[in-house]
């Protein structure tokens, strides 16, 4: 196996030009760096070809069309950086395998459902009782405001600013700052955590992570996704029951607060079309057209847009009868 390729070199020489012009490219420049090792693994040393992106964008029987259409994107993506500074790399086509990209429909949580979550937060196993606090009151703060997942988790205690009630996000997507205003009775629930975890771990400073683990660990995204695994069955109780479809996600409640959102504004006859734009900018995106990524149609929403068509249009369909 060579330990170096002309490939790989313009990857790194693409991955260090996108991140200059501010991308992040976390997972792109994972796959691509597989796509090299790739190459170098099959002792190729040439430029980029047609035949070398197919290859190894269905390498495996038993990967999905979905995944290969993902993977010869990411390539043609590279390729076309490539074949600006190699005149003889060729740049394969996108379609092959399918769309890459598809929006399989979120679960939208009730209220019940996340009170049902939060409440069993208390049977998971935690030696100081932290973790149940913190998975908790985490929970509760992405029902009321939305935020990532990611971001929730790298909150430090000044970022949680209760005084003047709003979260300062730093440094999220797309390298922008915000700040998350705070309701009250969300207010109230943060002073009672870091009440409680000031309690058990005096002297914690304004440096370090608001939500903690067990003895004072960092909750980070990992950690949080492995507790709601655990409290995930409660939403089916019934014995032998199944999801049908994707099983829930943490994710899925940033979806459900732009569905509540918007649902809340259409019933008190506020403009839903224009206040979207105060919704993008609160949920940290860069345009609309990314908030509208997150609404589903609700039997809730589904059934105003009836009643809304019919009051709008009801007189004139009743002169043709």
């Amino acid at each position: 196996m060579i330990a170096d390729n002309k490939i790989s070199r313009q990857i790194e020489s693409y991955i260090k030009y996108k991140q200059s012009l501010g991308y992040q490219l976390k997972i792109e420049s994972q796959e691509l760096r597989r796509f090299a090792k790739y190459t170098r693994d099959i002792e190729y040393n040439g430029s980029l070809t047609i035949d070398l992106a197919m290859q190894w964008a269905s390498l495996d029987s038993g990967y999905s069309r979905w995944y290969m259409a993902r993977r010869l994107e990411t390539v043609h993506t590279f390729a076309v950086y490539a074949a600006s500074i190699d005149s003889k790399a060729q740049i394969p086509q996108t379609g092959v395998f399918g769309k890459c990209h598809g929006r399989v429909a979120p679960y939208i949580y009730t209220e019940e459902e996340i009170l049902r979550l939060m409440n069993e937060s208390a049977n998971l196993f935690s030696t100081d009782g932290i973790r149940c606090m913190t998975v908790s009151t985490a929970l509760g703060l992405l029902w009321s405001t939305g935020i990532r997942v990611s971001e929730l988790t790298n909150l430090t205690v000044k970022d949680v600013n209760l005084e003047e009630r709003y979260l300062y996000i730093r440094d999220t997507k797309f390298h922008k700052d915000r700040l998350v205003p705070l309701h009250q009775t969300v207010l109230e629930q943060l002073e009672k955590y870091e009440s409680q975890v000031q309690a058990k771990l005096p002297g914690r400073s304004k440096e370090d992570f608001f939500f903690v683990n067990t003895n004072g660990r960092r909750f980070n995204t990992r950690a949080f996704e492995y507790a709601f695994q655990q409290l995930r069955p409660c939403l089916i109780p019934d014995v032998g029951h199944r999801w049908n479809g994707r099983r829930p996600r943490l994710y899925d409640i940033r979806h459900t607060f732009a569905c509540r959102t918007i649902l809340k504004w259409l019933e008190s006859g506020e403009d839903a079309n224009q206040k979207i734009y105060l919704l993008s900018v609160y949920m940290g995106h860069v345009k609309p057209a990314d908030t509208y990524w997150y609404l589903s149609s609700t039997p809730e929403l589904l059934s105003l847009a009836c009643d809304k068509f019919e009051l709008h249009c009801g007189k004139e369909f009743q002169s043709y009868e």
